[in-house]
């Protein structure tokens, strides 16, 4: 492709010194992937920065780079001239890289109907409601999230909630080319911030909610609102969670049509008859004026609001009744409310919860129906958001009978300071608990300690089967695994 029409798109007041007239390889922002006649664009991440390896990108076959007005490059003149390399200096080189993969990938995002979802909680069960219905309607979706990236019969391991955009370009160039005409998208504020999603038109953007969490990132909620509003100022629809405290002034906003569910305040869409057991949903609501009984077997009030929005958004593209029940009935979200089987008495419950709202949320739904005691083991990541730790501490402290305080990511940070930083909330309540630093010893006391009927949940890992430990070291850790481990080794010392 020719390097004149890879930046035909972007902003006007580019400045172009060098050549547009060669063939280009390929589009990078990793200096280490680069190649003879690639196109190296710098950009500023979380721990290295793209403008660095300017240098290391030229020596090995960059062509062009691209970079930020304000950078200085004066050190690499003499090779840039030398090497006839061509350089564009942009306002932004994230959008850059977002414009130059939409154009170098055939613009595959418009060829798909793609339904946008941000919020703090509920973006990962509200995407698969709403693909397993629009795949009960006979039509074709993937989805992206922070689990898994899948379309057809393809499932990759998601890496991050949103991918960087060049990575989302080629993934939806991925499903174009598997005649997929849906994608449903988990959008991360990290993603809106960044303009991962940037140039994307999304036929439907969804407001699950918003709760304190990334504030490490953000540095305030109004930055954090800010940041998620940014999906609609590129949709043509939105769906908004009329009951959370901020949709009175996103929806001021939001330049597009808007529709409304809850179960609070005056809404377009809402439930009737709500009840909520340890281990499933079942409430009515009116769909085409017929009243109608939904029953999913995820438990909590959230469960309720993730099904709202994606019927609010799936009767958008007509999807019948009879899918929805299908869809619902079998719907099932790795690491969200989900029971592992151990032959035993007490039940495990795996669930994401790693912030104060969502611990708070699956323990008032666990404990509301709980026939005798809730045990919550739980940690807080390493390198994040250290104000949460106290919170969720105390909320444990208050709504289990029994916490197990242990480590979840702790990343470079020592185990021990942060499982001290969430007793300093525990503290402050009446609540029972005990620290052990090995998650799976801490499993395994919370499964020895377990009584009849009793209800375990290991909170924050979820989905992921891995700790990062030191150095960004990953260890292979699923707690599926340990947990019938541990209940095969429990059997055979019939315990």
């Amino acid at each position: 492709m020719l390097l004149q029409y890879l930046i035909e798109d972007l902003a006007e007041d580019k400045e172009i010194t060098g050549s547009t007239n060669i063939d280009i390889g390929k589009i990078e922002y990793d200096s280490s992937k680069i190649q003879n006649n690639d196109v190296f664009i710098a950009i500023k991440g979380f721990e290295f920065d793209g403008n660095d390896f300017i240098e290391t990108a030229i020596d090995k076959g960059a062509i062009c780079i691209i970079i930020e007005k304000n950078v200085d490059i004066s050190n690499i003149e003499e090779k840039i001239q030398e090497k006839n390399i061509t350089v564009i200096k942009v306002n932004s080189t994230r959008r850059a890289l977002a414009v130059m993969s939409a154009v170098y990938y055939d613009s595959p995002a418009k060829k798909l109907k793609i339904i946008g979802i941000t919020g703090t909680k509920g973006k990962t069960t509200t995407a698969y409601m709403i693909r397993d219905i629009l795949l009960a309607s006979g039509k074709k979706t993937g989805m992206i999230g922070t689990i898994y990236n899948t379309y057809g019969n393809v499932q990759i391991e998601a890496t991050r909630t949103s991918p960087e955009s060049i990575d989302l370009q080629k993934l939806l160039k991925d499903m174009v080319d598997a005649e997929m005409e849906y994608v449903v998208m988990e959008v991360s504020s990290h993603a809106l911030a960044l303009d991962r999603v940037y140039g994307i038109r999304f036929s439907v953007g969804v407001f699950t909610n918003l709760s304190e969490e990334h504030l490490d990132f953000h540095e305030n909620m109004e930055n954090y609102l800010m940041a998620k509003a940014k999906l609609f100022e590129n949709s043509d629809f939105a769906i908004i969670n009329g009951d959370d405290i901020y949709a009175p002034r996103l929806k001021k906003m939001i330049p597009c049509k808007i529709a409304t569910y809850g179960l609070d305040n005056e809404v377009n869409l809402t439930a009737t008859d709500i009840r909520i057991n340890a281990d499933n949903v079942e409430f009515k609501m009116y769909i085409n004026k017929m009243l109608e009984t939904i029953h999913i077997n995820i438990p909590g009030r959230f469960t309720v609001y993730n099904a709202l929005a994606a019927i609010a958004v799936c009767s958008l593209f007509n999807a019948q009744m009879d899918a929805i029940l299908l869809a619902f009935q079998n719907v099932k979200v790795p690491g969200r409310s989900e029971i592992v089987q151990t032959g035993k008495s007490f039940t495990v419950m795996i669930d994401y919860a790693h912030t104060p709202s969502s611990l708070e949320a699956i323990l008032t739904a666990v404990k509301k129906h709980a026939k005798a005691r809730v045990i919550c083991v739980f940690g807080c990541g390493g390198n994040r958001d250290t104000l949460k730790r106290p919170m969720m501490g105390e909320i444990a402290g208050r709504l289990a009978d029994f916490t197990v305080i242990t480590t979840d990511n702790p990343r470079n940070e020592e185990p021990i300071k942060i499982m001290k930083d969430i007793e300093e909330g525990i503290k402050k309540t009446k609540g029972l608990y005990k620290i052990i630093e090995n998650r799976r010893e801490a499993i395994q006391f919370a499964m020895r300690i377990a009584w009849k009927n009793d209800i375990i949940i290991l909170a924050g890992k979820g989905h992921e089967t891995y700790q990062i430990l030191k150095n960004n070291k990953k260890i292979k850790f699923d707690e599926r695994e340990i947990v019938k481990s541990i209940a095969e080794k429990m059997e055979e010392k019939n315990i």
